[in-house]
């Protein structure tokens, strides 16, 4: 996959995390609401995507664990 940020090549693999990854929303410089993305109870919960080494961005394929927020 092209990086869409550098257009060089990605490397395809996954991000690991303990028992939960959990993305913070922040407002203002405040922290706003928590999201449980990933959650694994046996330990090492991953989700696939791609890094890109030259412009160190990842992008990765999610499933929230938890409903989506309302808008």
């Amino acid at each position: 996959m092209k990086c869409p940020f550098c257009g060089e090549e990605m490397m395809e693999g996954y991000l690991k995390a303990g028992r939960y990854v959990q993305f913070q929303e922040l407002r203002d410089g405040k922290k706003g609401q928590e999201y449980l993305v990933a959650k694994s109870f046996m330990g090492d919960a991953k989700m696939d995507g791609f890094l890109c080494p030259y412009c160190r961005k990842v992008i990765l394929n999610i499933s929230l664990v938890e409903e989506r927020p309302s808008r």
